[in-house]
């Protein structure tokens, strides 16, 4: 058995007052039937024959109408005029509970997704910070002046971006270009931690670093292609972000020309928090690929529909 389908609320509408206006008119042919049946029942007592009541004047009709109307209402309250504006009433609070149920679902999808953004930023901000004071205990006996410009381009860093991320939740959605400079503050660090062997490349033009775009997106490739690629890599090497806006879509590139993809690339926490958020953020309209550059390296790229997010 199909299971019967949910008319929309229009045509719900639509067929309530036809349905009241089919047997007003009903109504009104009965009476009508019933007046033309009284009159021929009369006509002997009044001495007038049918075709006179035919050819009475158009004035008498008129008459007829209007003395009729008290009527008319009485037979288009009985036929369901009198139920109607209350009909519509409650269709109108209906409408007005379903929209108010709607924001509630909103406002709770959004506060839920500002949770689960608060749990990336608390798994993402440790594991940076990690990585960094390692790296600063290796070289502290050895190299104390390397370490200390490290820890000071560190303070810089976390001074200037810790507050973006903390308030990414509650503050309206940041653009790419702020994006970009965390993204660059954090490579300078590493170039500091790393002897200046790293070279960096933006080419984000003015109009891409303009759209808005999701926090915490950005610096987790940044991350896999510095530990991933660049620091297992002799030598110098270099990490290029470009952006681009093309037929309503923005797509956000990190590439470089480390290593290369291997087994354990790909599958880390960074790269499994960007997927969650491109999923809570835009559904299956966003998408993040990574593949390996020819002569070597990774590419990882974001696309997201632009003014989106």
């Amino acid at each position: 058995m199909s299971r019967r389908q949910k008319l929309s609320r229009p045509i719900e509408q639509l067929l309530v007052v036809a349905a009241i206006l089919a047997g007003f008119l009903a109504a009104c042919v009965a009476l009508r039937y019933l007046e033309h049946f009284h009159e021929q029942l009369m006509v002997p007592y009044h001495g007038m024959s049918m075709a006179g009541h035919a050819v009475r004047s158009f004035t008498e009709k008129i008459g007829d109408v209007l003395g009729d109307a008290p009527t008319l209402i009485a037979l288009f309250l009985v036929s369901g005029g009198y139920d109607l504006p209350a009909y519509l009433s409650e269709q109108r609070r209906l409408l007005e509970d379903k929209r108010r149920r709607e924001v509630l679902t909103l406002r709770t999808e959004k506060t839920a997704a500002d949770m689960h953004l608060a749990v990336l930023q608390a798994q993402i901000e440790p594991h940076f910070l990690f990585n960094t004071l390692a790296s600063v205990r290796s070289i502290i006996l050895t190299e104390p002046e390397r370490a200390v410009a490290t820890v000071d381009a560190l303070s810089d860093y976390l001074r200037s971006t810790l507050p973006r991320l903390r308030n990414a939740a509650t503050m309206e959605m940041p653009t790419l270009g702020a994006q970009i400079d965390i993204c660059k503050n954090y490579l300078e660090l590493m170039k500091i931690r790393m002897g200046g062997r790293l070279r960096i490349q933006l080419d984000v033009p003015g109009e891409a670093a303009a759209a808005t775009f999701p926090p915490l997106l950005l610096l987790p490739l940044v991350e896999n292609a510095i530990k991933h690629g660049i620091e297992p890599k002799a030598g110098p090497a270099m990490v290029r972000i470009r952006a681009m806006l093309t037929d309503g879509t923005l797509t956000v590139t990190v590439e470089d020309d480390g290593l290369g993809l291997r087994g354990d690339m790909g599958s880390g926490l960074g790269l499994a928090n960007v997927q969650a958020q491109l999923r809570n953020y835009f559904g299956e309209s966003a998408f993040l690929n990574v593949a390996t550059v020819t002569g070597g390296g990774v590419c990882s790229s974001i696309t997201i529909p632009a003014g989106a997010a």
